[in-house]
């Protein structure tokens, strides 16, 4: 199980990896770094469940366990792809498929940090 992220030309990469891949039905995602305007990495219970964002499709849930997938629709989207980890990664996008994406990575605090420079 691993979500692993990524610089490319001017995107970042969200790679999904094993069970990640499978329960999210999906392989990757490809983001513009033009599009991130927000990044931090905070703790799983600070994350408001945004109104609207109850359908999920496709994906998977188990409540306190799984959170994979998206969820909502278009245009106020989210995408989560997290187990059981504490702290999250939480990235907010303008005009792009999704509105906030949910990490589940190992080291979100450094992570954060790292796009924070990227994206400037």
């Amino acid at each position: 199980m691993a979500v692993r992220t990524g610089l490319e030309g001017e995107h970042l990469l969200i790679e999904l990896t094993g069970w990640d891949r499978v329960l999210s039905i999906k392989r990757q995602l490809k983001v513009p770094l033009s599009a991130i305007t927000g990044i931090e990495a905070k703790s799983r219970e600070e994350i408001q469940r945004l109104p609207g964002r109850w359908l999920r499709l496709p994906g998977t849930y188990v409540p306190s366990m799984v959170h994979h997938g998206s969820y909502g629709r278009r245009p106020h989207r989210d995408f989560w792809a997290l187990f059981r980890q504490e702290r999250v990664l939480v990235l907010r996008m303008e005009e792009w498929d999704y509105e906030r994406i949910v990490l589940g990575l190992e080291d979100p605090d450094r992570t954060a940090a790292d796009l924070a420079r990227a994206v400037g």
